[in-house]
């Protein structure tokens, strides 16, 4: 029998946010959230969408978990308004090697107040408890100063630069590597 969508991304609960699966009924938040220029910029992997059929197609393969399984991703919502605000997962899951990679976006609107954090702090609990890795990276683009600056706080450590790692509007993209492993999450876990 087919995973459940609720059971592949459980609800997690933080102090201001809610982890939830992402529902087809979500795809006017992603048309727009993944379809902004400003929130797409640093975004290695997709163009701005340009259609909701786009936004549709990016949500399908997540009401059936169990055809992506190295990849689990979910939607931010903010406890008090209800609304989606941005969203987080892990991808090229590894589970011979332990290790993932992580990705996150949210509305401008809602930079700069700490919540990033909050939202990767519950995602990398998961990731370390649940998920049993060992090892968790991300990338940002060079010039991503506030992405750069979530990671660090988070205690993730600079491994160093992803030479032409992606190619976008015409030219070449260099990139962070960035990386924590569970005992350096243990021990910030502690400070």
């Amino acid at each position: 029998m087919p995973t459940d969508p609720e059971q592949a991304y459980p609800r997690m609960e933080t102090a201001r946010l809610v982890l939830r699966a992402l529902r087809m009924d979500d795809v006017d938040f992603v048309f727009r959230e993944w379809g902004d220029p400003v929130v797409s910029h640093f975004m290695c992997d997709e163009e701005p969408l340009k259609t909701r059929e786009q936004a549709e197609e990016m949500l399908r393969p997540l009401q059936t978990p169990d055809e992506m399984p190295g990849f689990k991703w979910w939607g931010i919502e903010l406890q008090a308004e209800g609304c989606l605000i941005g969203t987080c997962g892990c991808f090229r899951w590894d589970k011979q090697h332990h290790h993932a990679e992580i990705g996150y976006d949210l509305w401008p609107d809602y930079w700069g107040q700490g919540l990033m954090p909050e939202a990767l702090t519950a995602l990398l609990r998961f990731g370390f408890e649940e998920m049993d890795l060992n090892r968790v990276e991300a990338t940002t683009h060079t010039q991503n100063k506030r992405s750069q600056r979530v990671l660090t706080k988070l205690g993730f450590q600079r491994e160093g630069i992803l030479r032409a790692y992606y190619f976008r509007d015409g030219i070449y993209n260099d990139q962070v590597l960035f990386s924590l492993l569970r005992g350096e999450w243990l021990q910030w876990l502690r400070t």
